[in-house]
C-alpha cells in the first residue's frame, strides 16, 4: 500500500466495521495483543512515510507552527512558551519544584533532539481508543484533528501515555504491556539515538501543558506524572523490551 493510499483510507476508518482497541482489550489474548501491536508498528511505518517541509511543534495543536529550522530549536521555542505560561498559575510549593526539575531535565538534555530525519506525518493522537480492531486485526485509525509534521518518535507519546495511565482516561484499567511491547519491538523508532531521553522530554513537555490546559484541576495528577517520568519509567520499560 502506498503512501497516499494509507492516507486515504486512514480518513475514512470511521466507517470500517469493527470495535475501538480499548473497548475490546480485555478479550484479547496476549498473541492476539503481540499481534495487533506488531499491525500498529506497520502503519506507522508506512504513515510515517509522508513527509514535509516544516515542523508543528506541541500535543494535539501544534503550539509552534510551521517550524522550518532544526527539531531541536522548535522545542527550545515550545519550551519557552510552557515556561512563561506556567509562571502565570500559583501552584504548591512542592509542585513548583517538580515542574523546575522537569524543566532542568528538558533543558540539560535538549541536545538529545539534535538527531532529525525530517518532518513526518503524525496522527499525534494514536492511543487505543482511535485504534480500530476487527476479527483480531488491525481494521484502522480514527480522529485525524490533531494530525500534524513532526520527528516520527514523537508519536508514540500518546501510546505511552495511555498503556501507562490507563486510569486516566476511562474507569477500565486494562494492562496493555504487551501490546506496546510488540510496537517497540517491531519498530525503527527505538533505534533512534537518545531514545530514552527524547521520549522522556515528550512526556515531560505533554505534563506540563497538560497543567497549563487544565490548572489546578489536574495538579496533583500530572506533578505525580512528572515525578515518574524523570525516575526513569520509560528507561525501565524500554530496558525490560530490548
Amino acid at each position: 500500500m502506498d503512501s497516499k493510499n494509507i492516507l486515504r483510507i486512514s480518513l475514512l476508518c470511521d466507517y470500517i466495521k469493527g470495535d475501538d482497541l480499548w473497548s475490546i482489550a480485555s478479550t484479547l489474548t496476549d498473541k492476539e495483543q503481540y499481534g495487533i501491536g506488531k499491525q500498529m508498528a506497520q502503519f506507522l511505518n508506512e504513515l510515517h512515510s509522508i513527509s514535509a517541509d516544516y515542523y508543528d511543534i506541541g500535543h494535539y495543536v501544534p503550539t509552534v507552527p510551521g517550524w522550518r529550522k532544526t527539531w531541536k530549536e522548535g522545542h527550545f521555542e515550545y519550551l519557552k512558551i510552557l515556561k512563561n505560561s506556567l509562571s502565570l498559575t500559583d501552584y504548591k510549593p512542592d509542585s513548583q519544584r517538580m515542574i523546575l526539575i522537569a524543566f532542568d531535565y528538558i533543558d540539560a538534555n535538549l541536545s538529545a533532539l539534535e538527531y532529525q530525519a525530517g518532518a513526518k506525518l503524525l496522527h499525534n493522537d494514536f492511543h487505543p481508543k482511535n485504534i480500530i480492531v476487527h476479527g483480531g486485526r488491525l481494521a484502522g485509525v480514527i480522529d485525524w484533528e490533531c494530525s500534524q509534521f513532526g520527528e516520527a518518535d514523537f508519536e508514540l507519546s500518546r501510546l505511552f501515555d495511555w498503556c501507562f495511565y490507563p486510569e486516566s482516561y476511562l474507569t477500565q484499567t486494562y494492562n496493555l504491556e504487551i501490546l506496546l511491547k510488540s510496537v517497540i519491538e517491531n519498530s525503527p523508532l527505538v533505534s533512534i539515538p537518545d531514545i530514552e531521553k527524547r521520549l522522556t522530554i515528550y512526556q515531560l513537555e505533554h505534563e506540563l501543558n497538560q497543567l497549563i490546559w487544565n490548572g489546578k484541576k489536574q495538579e496533583s495528577e500530572r506533578v505525580i506524572r512528572i515525578s515518574e517520568w524523570l525516575a526513569g519509567k520509560i528507561g525501565g520499560f524500554l530496558d525490560y523490551v530490548l
